[in-house]
């Protein structure tokens, strides 16, 4: 049983790791192509885009497309029906935003949010990978680093939704609907932001809580064993004296 969640666990990752590390870097290429990594500022001030560019387009529908496709994946994957409910909320978390940003263009700051996102999960999967198959040692570094990024990751995503907004606010030639729906869009990414970060710290406090009681519980155990040795000790000593005074009552008589 347990062979098996490691294998399931390891056949997971191992398929949203690849696609993780080809968002990072078919962001940066698609940048590159665009000559937006020579001029970073035009990320946020080409926003909404109007007329999105066919590679950007079609970078976009590919992610779409690989994160539609995680549902029936399930099956394949052989996902218990207690496990379900957790992958399909995280799976909708990421392709509703996702596709709220691509409708609404806002595929510019979107795509600078996916590489920051993606980084950090990088991370996290690569050290999940590596503790499944039983290499803990190699996997902590990576786990510190996900753990120490992941929340500095969603004040960045945060304050690239802030700015947006008021590039957007700034431009003229926007509509009001189009304000309004990329104002709920970003809105709804900057109360996601908000949500993983209270999970990510309350679940980080649960574990310190659990290492807590794992700790306290050993060291009772140890002053347990330690008072039973110490008992055995003065139990062992006592019959040896009372031996002892035996022999002696013995050779008086």
């Amino acid at each position: 049983k347990q062979w098996y969640q490691r294998r399931v666990r390891v056949m997971a990752l191992g398929s949203t790791l690849p696609y993780h590390i080809a968002i990072v870097f078919g962001a940066f290429y698609v940048m590159k192509e665009e000559g937006l990594l020579l001029d970073p500022m035009a990320l946020l001030t080409s926003v909404p885009v109007v007329e999105m560019p066919m590679l950007m387009k079609f970078y976009w529908l590919l992610i779409l497309s690989f994160a539609l496709h995680q549902y029936p994946e399930m099956y394949f994957m052989r996902v218990k029906n207690e496990e379900m409910p957790n992958k399909i909320i995280g799976y909708t978390a990421f392709i509703v935003p996702v596709t709220a940003a691509y409708v609404t263009g806002l595929v510019y700051p979107g795509t600078v949010v996916l590489i920051i996102h993606c980084l950090i999960e990088i991370m996290n999967a690569i050290a999940t990978v590596m503790d499944s198959v039983g290499k803990q040692e190699l996997a902590q570094p990576f786990y510190k680093m996900w753990s120490i990024g992941f929340i500095p990751a969603r004040a960045a995503i945060t304050g690239l939704c802030a700015v947006s907004f008021l590039n957007i606010r700034g431009s003229e030639g926007v509509s009001p609907a189009r304000l309004l729906a990329c104002t709920v869009v970003l809105g709804g990414m900057v109360a996601l932001q908000f949500y993983l970060a209270a999970n990510f710290i309350r679940t980080v406090l649960s574990w310190r809580s659990a290492a807590k009681e794992v700790e306290l519980a050993q060291k009772k155990a140890d002053n347990f064993w330690q008072q039973r040795k110490e008992a055995n000790k003065e139990a062992k000593k006592a019959r040896a004296e009372k031996r002892v005074a035996k022999e002696a009552a013995g050779k008086t008589d």
